[in-house]
């Protein structure tokens, strides 16, 4: 025999309160006020031309190709240098 199913009410009963009172001091100032992401798709579209958007993917790898050397060869001294101490 089954035994018949009582139907689910809602009596208002929280279990969890939902004021904000559960996220942590520090991130309530992160999550208040905030909007949603728009979708990019969206947005106007920009004046900059293919043309210049090039030039200044260009200009940035100039300007950033000097700094990756300059990494890369301080770790190549740093390697360098810990081969001759420890050999």
């Amino acid at each position: 025999m089954r035994k018949k199913k009582e139907k689910w009410v809602d009596d208002g009963h929280t279990i969890v309160p939902m004021t904000g009172e559960e996220i942590p001091h520090a991130s309530r100032g992160f999550f208040q006020g905030r909007e949603r992401k728009r979708n990019v798709r969206n947005r106007g579209k920009s004046d900059i031309t293919r043309k210049e958007r090039r030039a200044m993917t260009r200009a940035l790898f100039a300007v950033m190709l000097p700094r990756l050397l300059i990494i890369i060869s301080c770790f190549g001294l740093v390697f360098a240098l810990m081969y001759l101490w420890l050999s």
